[in-house]
């Protein structure tokens, strides 16, 4: 198999050491406008101080070595199975380079997007063959999550989606397939669990640090405020119609609005700003956090539960490993409901949605949800 990746920033970057540091025979083109020679150098160099340290032997060295062309050359995608494009998040660079690719691979290469933010079928709007083009999204960092996204459309192949997900399987992450409005889902169920935890330091009055003690035992490694330094609100502070459920674009908008306030007022863009930024500017309150847990708890549980119900032929088992391993829970959804329960959560969804009027809040009987998380 050859597989060609366009661009080779952070995410480009992260998607070929997947790749290539998991499918052994597999070769790859990686189109790198910039630093072609640079990075093809630094990845000799690599393998030489393995070679060296008897992590590869002389053989498996001269196989990868082979193994990977950086190119400044679109055409020398020419043979590949499939194309991932990593570039930034610009419709019309996006548009462009898929309009290029489609006239220069074959016409069974599966052309994906990695993107995290645009339509994925006005992405491809202007390219004939639909039936390979489809989102596969990985979230940065790729090691933050075992899953992959395929966000498919209407005309993709049976045949294209499988050989998408076997690879996603080679690499050792699990692909799970959304469409439609549920493209990048996962991405908005984790954006969701930001914005709320924004609006919990804004509802209560508390610092961040006081919210991220309050809701840290939900995590196994990271809590919603480390998300958003990780990945920077340069990234999550975008507009909230990149996504298009319509019951959680007041939470996001809100959210925006306020990463929009703290750009203004000096937060860098970049990953791991935020925290140091927001604690020079913060001071402990003693405002009271007690209701924090159950409140985020409620969220992420209903959002589950709503996203069940506009999705019913999806498998649940594996939805439910998706969103507990992408969020970091501690525990799994049916614990949380079991620990806290119904008329609890329910009276926490009750009071946000009488607060803010967001959609995000508005909940299923309780029969909904007994069946989704107690009889799945």
């Amino acid at each position: 198999m050859k597989i060609g990746i366009v661009g080779y920033g952070k995410m480009g970057r992260d998607i070929f050491s997947l790749f290539f540091d998991k499918i052994d025979g597999a070769e790859f083109v990686v189109l790198d406008t910039f630093g072609a020679e640079e990075n093809s150098a630094a990845l000799i160099k690599t393998l030489d101080k393995q070679l060296r340290r008897k992590k590869l032997t002389q053989e498996q060295y001269d196989a990868r070595k082979e193994a990977f062309l950086f190119t400044d050359r679109a055409e020398d995608m020419a043979d590949c199975d499939l194309v991932i494009e990593a570039v930034f998040e610009n419709m019309g660079v996006k548009k462009e380079l898929f309009a290029k690719l489609a006239g220069i691979v074959r016409e069974d290469c599966l052309l994906l997007t990695n993107t995290s933010s645009l339509d994925i079928a006005e992405v491809f709007a202007d390219i004939s063959g639909k039936e390979r083009c489809f989102g596969m999204h990985f979230f940065y960092p790729v090691k933050l999550t075992g899953f992959v996204e395929l966000n498919i459309l209407p005309g993709n192949s049976k045949k294209n989606i499988e050989k998408a997900a076997e690879l996603v399987k080679a690499a050792g992450k699990k692909p799970i397939v959304f469409a439609d409005e549920y493209h990048i889902y996962l991405n908005q169920i984790l954006s969701c669990m930001v914005a709320h935890a924004i609006y919990l330091h804004d509802s209560t009055g508390a610092s961040v640090k006081e919210i991220r003690k309050a809701i840290s035992g939900l995590y196994t490694v990271a809590d919603a405020f480390e998300i958003l330094d990780s990945i920077g609100l340069g990234l999550m502070g975008g507009k909230p119609d990149a996504f298009r459920i319509e019951r959680n674009r007041s939470l996001l908008g809100y959210s925006c609005g306020r990463m929009s306030e703290w750009l203004e007022q000096g937060c860098p863009k970049e990953p791991l700003s935020f925290l140091d930024f927001i604690s020079g500017r913060e001071n402990d309150t003693d405002a009271d956090t007690g209701n924090a847990a159950l409140s985020m708890v409620s969220l992420i549980l209903n959002e589950y539960v709503n996203a069940l119900e506009d999705e019913p032929g999806c498998d649940e088992g594996l939805f439910m490993e998706a969103v507990q391993d992408t969020l970091g829970l501690a525990e799994t959804l049916a614990d949380y409901y079991k620990e806290y329960g119904a008329d609890a959560i329910f009276a926490e969804l009750d009071r946000l949605a009488g607060c803010t009027g967001f959609g995000s809040y508005e909940h299923k009987d309780k029969s909904v949800w007994d069946k989704h998380l107690i009889n799945a």
